[in-house]
């Protein structure tokens, strides 16, 4: 055979092979417009043409907003197609409101993508190809089934937020701490117990919520989180912190409203970062004397406690702005309230006082304070006058 012909019978090889290609890609894209088409998916959510499909580099397909004709029971697509796997373009994919129990399992193919999120589906599981998506930073699975994470997701090594909210997730896989970059991670409304003793390798960490949950206890493992600056645990089943959470020196925003706390432990005070500390809706008695130590403090929330009285130490937060003492059990503040200079709002409803310190006339910069529900005996006339020049007074007549 000569090289004319050698060339000519490449050639041909060449155009068939194409052909061939090409015949397999019309195959595929039809099947996505297919797809597209049973769900009247717009031409600006999946286009009709051809090369503009394969250029795409964000895919995204949103429920319209709930009103009385949406229900959360209807979804507007019944599955995601395997093909979609072919468009190696996306760099980001948002879609809600799928059926399906699962992605395709091929997903790991799209090795472009920075953000994956999944809303309102009936997902169960992710694939383990997941974890092939070695550009992705942000994924979001929010309101889900998943019960369960594949390990493969602790290959993720680039992501830094991970949102599971409102999900059946039951556990975290123990390979989580694996994930060095993530700084958010999001596990409200989980059905989580406990978290692994690897989640104290997650030194990125900034923000943990854990909303929601059946969590009855944290790790010591926690205190190694020395870069987070918020930590809400709202509606666990929490009785007690360890001594550990002092080592959270980064920590600016501290949420335990709704659950079983006892007990603070005194390490608290090493909090020297807290701006923010609520703690409402709980059991607990007392607080540590540790807590004069939190000097940042701008919010301290206490409400629906079982307080029977304040530390002394409390006056040495000197930058508070805001404190809230809603129905606790007080029948008197501490003289050292006088030396919170900077609060301009208090709440003292239902607290069973039956006075107010004479310490009170110190506060220069009071402007709103709410004593309704307090059986007081009797207010010196001071008081009464002082009482007349804040701004706002409710439950005392002016």
């Amino acid at each position: 055979m000569t090289r004319n012909n050698n060339d000519n019978y490449q050639k041909v090889a060449e155009i068939n092979s194409s052909n061939k290609i090409l015949a397999i890609d019309d195959s595929w894209v039809e099947k996505i417009w297919a797809w597209a088409d049973k769900f009247a998916l717009l031409d600006s959510e999946v286009p009709r043409n051809k090369e503009a499909l394969l250029a795409m580099t964000k895919l995204e397909i949103l429920e319209p907003e709930l009103d009385e004709q949406h229900s959360r029971d209807v979804y507007r697509m019944d599955y995601i197609p395997d093909e979609l796997t072919y468009l190696t373009n996306l760099v980001e994919i948002n879609l809600s409101g799928i059926h399906s129990r699962y992605l395709p399992q091929n997903i790991g193919k799209l090795t472009n993508l920075t953000k994956l999120s999944i809303s309102h589906s009936n997902l169960i599981a992710l694939p383990d190809s997941i974890g092939q998506l070695s550009n992705l930073t942000e994924l979001f699975i929010d309101e889900s089934k998943i019960k369960e994470l594949p390990d493969s997701i602790s290959q993720l090594t680039s992501l830094n937020k991970l949102f599971i909210s409102r999900c059946q997730l039951r556990c975290l896989p123990r390979s989580i701490g694996q994930m060095s970059n993530l700084t958010i991670l999001d596990l409200v409304h989980c059905e989580l117990k406990e978290l692994p003793d690897s989640i104290g390798q997650l030194h990125s960490l900034m923000k943990l919520f854990i909303s929601y949950c059946g969590l009855t206890h944290l790790s010591d493992n926690i205190g190694q989180l020395t870069n987070l600056t918020q930590l809400d645990l709202i509606h666990c089943e929490l009785k007690y912190l360890p001594d550990s959470i002092g080592q959270l020196t980064n920590l600016n925003k501290l949420y335990i409203n709704h659950c079983d706390l006892k007990a603070l432990p005194n390490s608290i005070g090493q909090l020297g970062n807290l701006t923010e500390l609520f703690i409402s809706h709980c059991e607990l008695k007392e607080l540590p004397d540790s807590v004069g130590k939190l000097t940042n403090l701008t919010r301290l929330d206490l409400m629906h406690c079982e307080l029977k009285h304040l530390p002394d130490s409390i006056g040495q937060l000197t930058n508070l702005i805001e404190l809230n003492l809603i129905n606790c059990e007080l029948k008197n503040l501490p003289e050292s309230v006088s030396q919170l200079a900077n609060l301009t709002k208090v709440n003292l409803t239902d607290c069973n006082l039956r006075d107010l310190p004479e310490s009170f006339l110190q506060l220069p910069n009071l402007e709103w304070i709410n004593i309704n529900g307090n059986p007081f005996v009797s207010l010196s006339s001071k008081m009464i006058d002082h009482l007349r020049t804040i701004n706002i007074v409710y439950g005392w007549e002016k």
